[in-house]
């Protein structure tokens, strides 16, 4: 154990936090995992040609739909890809578009900015312009506003749990192994990229405003997961149940974290059921 000057939170020393919120460490062959992923998400997108829309102002403000043929007032689900808030695409999350629009209801995949170029709280307003531009414009793809949903993994689940902060819009939202409270995240290496004042730490962090969540929310996180992306969700759920929003959580039994959200391309996998269970489909 170490002594408690060695400590920097609970009982971990600086470098057990680090890699404790460093996914590589515990699945280091991330690369090939993702590189397989594009391919899947590239045969998606041939088979099923999405319609790209910009929701905002910045060059990476775009979103991929991907409906069902004559779809009229179906339930909408708006992704957020992962990343560590410095990486990913809109391109690597096509996967779920066969299963979503299978069960009757189109998907909206975003891309936003990252903090290597707008800090953390214009992410988040980016995320929010995306699920507002999604609903103003739900009718045009077939979509009803009546019904957007949410969902995200890992860095996605952080920025989408912000997005519900305060948000009458969403109905339900799928948060897939994030990050709730950022005090621990940024005393670990996080903090060398993720630059932001205690006020803006206190904003971003969703465990602190469960009062101003609305819609239920369904909380997963993966056996495979770093030690802390594992506590994150544990006391994330037991906190929306004492809200009375916890509508299911989920421990997901995949390799690692990278893999666990290819899971929602199987409607009858454990997070597939949780996400059409929350859409009612």
């Amino acid at each position: 154990m170490p002594n408690d000057s060695d400590r920097v939170f609970l009982d971990y020393t600086k470098e057990q936090l680090d890699q404790a919120y460093d996914q590589l460490v515990w699945a280091p062959h991330r690369d090939a995992i993702q590189a397989e992923i594009r391919k899947d998400c590239e045969a998606v997108r041939k088979a099923m040609p999405s319609r790209t829309e910009r929701y905002g102002r910045s060059e990476m403000q775009l979103l991929d739909i991907f409906a069902p043929k004559g779809a009229s007032k179906v339930p909408v689900l708006v992704y957020l890809h992962g990343g560590a808030w410095l990486r990913g695409s809109r391109l690597d999350v096509a996967y779920p578009a066969p299963a979503v629009v299978g069960k009757g209801a189109a998907l909206v995949v975003a891309d936003f900015d990252n903090v290597a170029t707008v800090p953390l709280p214009a992410m988040i307003a980016q995320c929010r312009e995306a699920v507002a531009w999604t609903a103003r414009n739900a009718a045009s793809f077939g979509g009803d506003p009546d019904r957007i949903y949410l969902a995200g993994h890992s860095s996605g689940a952080h920025l989408a749990s912000c997005v519900l902060l305060g948000n009458d819009t969403v109905k339900g939202a799928l948060l897939i192994s994030g990050m709730y409270d950022l005090h621990a995240p940024l005393l670990s290496a996080r903090s060398k990229y993720v630059k932001i004042t205690p006020e803006e730490l206190d904003a971003a962090s969703a465990m602190r405003h469960l009062g101003r969540i609305r819609c239920p929310v369904a909380v997963a996180w993966s056996v495979g997961d770093s030690p802390e992306f594992r506590r994150h969700g544990q006391v994330f759920a037991a906190a929306l149940e004492g809200m009375g929003r916890l509508a299911s959580r989920t421990e997901v039994f995949s390799p690692n974290h990278f893999e666990e959200p290819r899971q929602l391309a199987d409607p009858n996998s454990a997070l597939g059921r949780a996400l059409f269970s929350l859409m009612g489909l």
